[in-house]
């Protein structure tokens, strides 16, 4: 079971409440590559996707009615993120209605939201059946819980929660002889980057050979000594890839707050038009992380950046960085056309 700290079948989902909206709950009408949103009413998981996708203040989010339909929202690789209705209390008959094979697919991600500072026991009662249903049509399915926020919360209280949660959800597993190996924790926030981290390590295997976009970026760093390399999502600042060296939670931070800072990257992004198949373009930013580091980014694509992170010495060496990055660029729109 992975720690990161940063009912009965299928409950709740989108318009179980309207006869009519039924339908939108087949499975073959969900995209191949799919996230599954799911919690209990009120538990921040449309606060959260309101945040990343459509770029809402965090408090601009704290009064929104509770969701009644699901809404998908689109990463650039190709993947879905599905926002269900709040599980409520449903009936057996509502349940038998809905169909399971929303959690079937070897490109299917489940992230069950809990709301850290409300009724914990309900969410994880019904986590529990979410689980039960979705593991008998999908053993090897990935289910990511989010403990969610967790702002104002002490670091000492944060981790007795995260702990006692994970201890409870394996107790469970264990006991009805479910898999915990896809089982992973989340601490998070719309307040910081904790969203989109966390956000960031469920979507990236769904990607499309991402095994092969990480080798790519192991080779890169290796060739051009980088430290690390992300590759991002622009709009969203969701990294669909990294090269396999640890991730720490402060390169991911600085590196949105990087972003997020850049008024250059929506200027180059609505004029981005690449040459050939290995053009890109080159934005260093000059910005130190613990005095030690450089970050700079080359543009794929009016979707795709890579934003790479050395020392100021690897990042005086252009020709070189130029020559690879050309190479990376080509791999990976071959990837990831768009």
């Amino acid at each position: 079971m992975g720690m990161y700290g940063p009912d009965n079948m299928g409950v709740g989902l989108p318009g179980e409440g309207e006869a009519g909206d039924i339908e939108q709950a087949k499975g073959d009408e969900l995209a191949e590559r799919r996230v599954l949103f799911m919690g209990l009413p009120r538990s921040g998981k449309t606060s959260i996707l309101r945040v990343i996708f459509d770029g809402e203040q965090a408090y601009d989010t704290m009064s929104l009615m509770p969701t009644q339909q699901r809404t998908e929202h689109r990463l650039v690789a190709g993947i879905s993120v599905y926002d269900f209705p709040g599980i409520d209390d449903f009936s057996d008959t509502q349940y038998s209605v809905l169909n399971p094979e929303i959690y079937a697919g070897e490109h299917t991600s489940l992230v069950f939201v809990i709301d850290s500072q409300s009724d914990i026991q309900s969410s994880l009662t019904t986590l529990f059946t979410v689980m039960r249903t979705a593991q008998s049509v999908n053993a090897q399915l990935p289910i990511n819980v989010f403990i969610n926020k967790v702002d104002g919360l002490s670091e000492e209280l944060k981790q007795d929660i995260q702990h006692d949660i994970q201890q409870r959800i394996l107790k469970n597993m264990g006991y009805e002889n479910l898999n915990v190996t896809q089982v992973h924790v989340f601490l998070t926030t719309i307040f910081d980057q904790s969203i989109r981290e966390a956000l960031s390590r469920v979507v990236r295997y769904l990607v499309p050979k991402y095994s092969s976009l990480e080798t790519i970026l192991n080779s890169f760093c290796s060739k051009s000594s980088l430290d690390k390399v992300f590759l991002f999502d622009v709009m969203t600042k969701v990294y669909l890839a990294t090269d396999s060296s640890p991730t720490y939670p402060p390169q991911y931070i600085f590196a949105c707050q990087t972003i997020e800072s850049m008024e250059e990257v929506t200027m180059m992004c609505s004029g981005f038009v690449p040459t050939s198949d290995d053009d890109a373009v080159l934005q260093r930013i000059n910005v130190g992380l613990d005095g030690n580091d450089e970050f700079f980014i080359y543009q794929i694509s009016p979707y795709l950046l890579l934003l790479c992170i050395g020392s100021p010495e690897i990042i005086r060496q252009t020709s070189l960085l130029e020559f690879n990055s050309s190479k990376v660029t080509k791999a990976i729109r071959q990837i990831l056309p768009c």
